[in-house]
């Protein structure tokens, strides 16, 4: 069996690689992000009526993004031959009701996550990229939070003033990307999308009320086959470009931390390989050896020269405090109690 290593002994070979995050890292924020999908979620939390269960049978999926986006183009081809919507409207707010509500149930707050995200961001700020296959705010949250405390624009999302994506070949710091897309992101138009801007305390409930108030789709894949994934993404200009543009570039070194690298991912898995990667890092829960010979096998598969696994919960790594953030805390509180001790000798 692989050894596991601690994080803080490998990272220095890691700087300035990319960085993928799955749902594991989400998870070891809140378990509330253990559900298997947004879907199985709403029929747990019984979001999923008659009505709406009707209208993802006749579609034939369990997956929010894709029914939503199908509704809403019908509304825009009806609008465009002045058709009534009648069915299609009544459909789109029914789904969409039951998304808002489940998302409204299983989505932390920022001050339920706030104290994990000094210890992300400090996690992600060596790497060039980093690329988040969830559909939730940590990231995002974790980027603005370090982008605050460092004082600059160091993390990156490459969407332009007119909350477009633009270019980002040549944008420097840390480029963060959402390859399945986001909830901070919504359908515009066909096939392109757009950012949702507020402040990051507020961003999940500004998102919320958007897409109540605005007629907003989502865009974010966050379940499905692989070839169901696959075209949700042929259907959006961003998450083509990331998976045509970025994904095949992302160096010789990769670090993955909470992507379990299921069947229904072997389409990241091959455009990942086109980036010629010799070395990755794959973190890994309780040295579970199932998972480090399944993970090996896929990564020598696509031409990986070395796999090696590291601590998920090792200091330093994600959102564990790292030693020297301990080592600050403790010199910290002994200079209070000492200061406490100076002050009682004087009175």
């Amino acid at each position: 069996m692989s050894e596991v290593l601690l994080w803080e002994n490998i990272k220095d070979d890691y700087a300035q690689a990319s960085l993928i995050v799955g749902n594991g890292a989400s998870m070891a924020v809140s378990a509330n992000f253990a559900y298997g999908s947004l879907y199985d979620a709403a029929v747990e939390l019984k979001h999923i009526s008659k009505p709406v269960q009707d209208v993802f049978d006749s579609f034939e999926v369990n997956d929010f993004e894709l029914v939503l986006r199908r509704l809403w183009q019908a509304k825009l081809v009806n609008t465009a031959l002045d058709i009534e919507h009648g069915k299609v409207e009544e459909s789109y707010q029914q789904v969409r009701k039951a998304l808002i509500a489940t998302v409204r149930n299983v989505h932390v707050s920022y001050q339920e996550a706030e104290e994990h995200l000094v210890h992300i961001y400090k996690f992600m700020q060596p790497f060039s990229k980093v690329l988040s296959l969830n559909y939730d705010l940590i990231v995002y949250w974790a980027a603005m939070l370090g982008n605050d405390n460092i004082g600059s624009w160091h993390f990156k999302d490459c969407f332009n003033g007119e909350r477009k994506f633009g270019e980002w070949r040549d944008a420097d710091g840390t480029l963060f990307f959402y390859p399945h897309g986001n909830l901070v992101l919504h359908h515009h138009e066909f096939s392109s999308v757009k950012k949702i801007t507020a402040g990051s305390v507020d961003l999940l409930g500004s998102i919320l009320r958007k897409w109540e108030t605005d007629d907003l789709a989502p865009a974010f894949v966050c379940e499905g086959t692989q070839e169901s994934k696959q075209q949700s993404i042929s259907s959006c200009d961003y998450l083509e470009k990331l998976f045509y543009e970025v994904l095949p570039d992302l160096g010789p070194n990769i670090v993955i931390y909470g992507w379990s690298m299921a069947e229904q991912d072997e389409h990241l898995l091959q455009q990942i390989s086109k980036s010629k990667a010799k070395k990755i890092a794959v973190s890994v829960y309780k040295a579970d050896g199932t998972f480090m010979g399944r993970v090996e096998k896929q990564l020598t598969d696509i031409g990986v020269e070395e796999v090696v696994f590291f601590d998920c919960e090792s200091a330093g790594a994600w959102n564990k405090p790292s030693t020297e953030f301990l080592k600050e805390q403790e010199d910290e509180q002994k200079a209070i109690a000492e200061a406490v001790k100076k002050a009682l000798r004087k009175s």
